[in-house]
């Protein structure tokens, strides 16, 4: 039976810590969706293949060598294995993530 799942409900922000909710995993995939008010992440080295959709709000993604690159609403972005990155800033963001293992 197929779980339904609106990624515009139940929306919440903490000033606390990124909220994540796992909508599906298997051996192959995974699925979240990340809800963050203003948290700065640390650098991330992934073995994933990642794939992020800015589904609301305002944010940053710096690599490495130090480019910069803003989203907004509807923007996505393709994050290729060990690719080092972090979301430099952000502002009341929906993210959903997808990764590919």
């Amino acid at each position: 039976m197929d779980k339904l799942y609106n990624v515009f409900k139940n929306i919440r922000f903490s000033s606390e810590e990124e909220i994540e909710e796992k909508i599906y995993e298997d051996e192959g995939i995974k699925v979240i969706r990340t809800m963050s008010l203003d948290q700065v992440t640390g650098f991330y080295d992934q073995d994933e293949l990642e794939i992020v959709f800015l589904l609301k709000g305002k944010a940053q993604i710096e690599y490495e060598d130090g480019r910069r690159l803003n989203l907004g609403e509807g923007d996505s972005l393709v994050i290729r294995p060990h690719e080092i990155h972090r979301v430099s800033w952000q502002e009341e963001a929906v993210w959903l993530c997808i990764f590919k293992k």
